[in-house]
C-alpha cells in the first residue's frame, strides 16, 4: 500500500511542479498563458462584436465560467487525474503480474522505442 501512496504523491508533486513552472516561467509553449491570452482575446472580441446584443459583458456566471475553465484544464489534472491514473496503471500491472505472472511492460514490443515514435 505504501508503494501506491508514494506513486500518488510523486504523480501529484510532479504535476504540481510542472504547473507551477508553467505559471511562473512563461514561454511560447506555456499552455496556462496561452489559455489566458486566447480567453482574453475572445472576451475583447465579445465586447467589440457581441454575440447577443443585450447581454451584459460580465454576466451572472462569468466568474464561474472562468473557474470551470481553469478547473477543467489544470486543477482537475492536479488534484485527481495525474496522481490517480498513475496509481491505477501500477495497480493494474501489479494485479496482472500477481494473477498470471505475465509482465505487460516487459513484453511490450514498443518499450525501447523513442517516445516521439510511439
Amino acid at each position: 500500500m505504501e508503494k501506491y501512496i508514494d506513486i500518488f504523491l510523486n504523480g501529484y508533486g510532479g504535476y504540481a511542479s510542472y504547473l507551477w513552472n508553467d505559471i511562473t516561467n512563461p514561454t511560447w509553449k506555456s499552455y496556462f498563458w496561452w489559455l489566458i491570452i486566447v480567453s482574453f482575446f475572445f472576451l475583447v472580441l465579445e465586447v467589440i462584436i457581441p454575440w447577443r446584443k443585450k447581454q451584459e459583458v460580465l454576466r451572472k456566471d462569468f466568474w464561474l465560467d472562468g473557474f470551470y475553465m481553469f478547473f477543467n484544464f489544470f486543477i482537475f489534472s492536479l488534484i485527481i487525474y495525474n496522481a490517480a491514473s498513475d496509481v491505477i496503471v501500477n495497480l493494474f500491472n501489479d494485479s496482472i503480474i500477481a494473477i498470471s505472472g505475465f509482465n505487460l511492460q516487459a513484453s511490450n514490443p514498443m518499450n525501447g522505442w523513442p517516445l516521439w515514435l510511439i
